[in-house]
């Protein structure tokens, strides 16, 4: 099963609804309300946590396929406390290594004159 990475920004107004108490259950101190939509999917919810960097709440799932990671996002995009998703999915090393395999067996497209490319 596949897994992604998914960054859901949260608008003011649901940054406003966890900083005032009213955003229950809180998604990162109980998540089960989110685990449940995707282990309604046939998938699991391995995590939630918030980036520093960017203020985002970021999860870990697995989910059948990207069909049901985007059903997901849209989903949760129509509590109107999220702002835009990005979902990546994630590779196991060993399909990392199978992807490179693959590529080295591709043709080269094109050649650049003067480079080694």
């Amino acid at each position: 099963m596949p897994t992604y990475l998914m960054h859901e920004a949260l608008s003011p107004q649901g940054w406003k609804a966890i900083l005032e108490g009213q955003m229950d259950p809180h998604p990162l101190s109980d998540p089960r309300e989110l685990a449940a939509g995707f282990e309604s999917l046939g998938g699991t919810l391995q995590g939630v946590w918030l980036s520093a960097a960017t203020t985002e709440l970021v999860f870990i799932v697995d989910l059948p396929d990207t069909v049901d990671a985007v059903a997901c996002s849209l989903r949760y995009l129509q509590r109107g406390q999220y702002g835009p998703i990005r979902i990546t999915q994630l590779l196991t090393p060993q399909e990392a290594v199978r992807a490179t395999e693959k590529a080295v067996a591709l043709p080269k497209p094109y050649s650049i004159t003067g480079s080694d490319a």
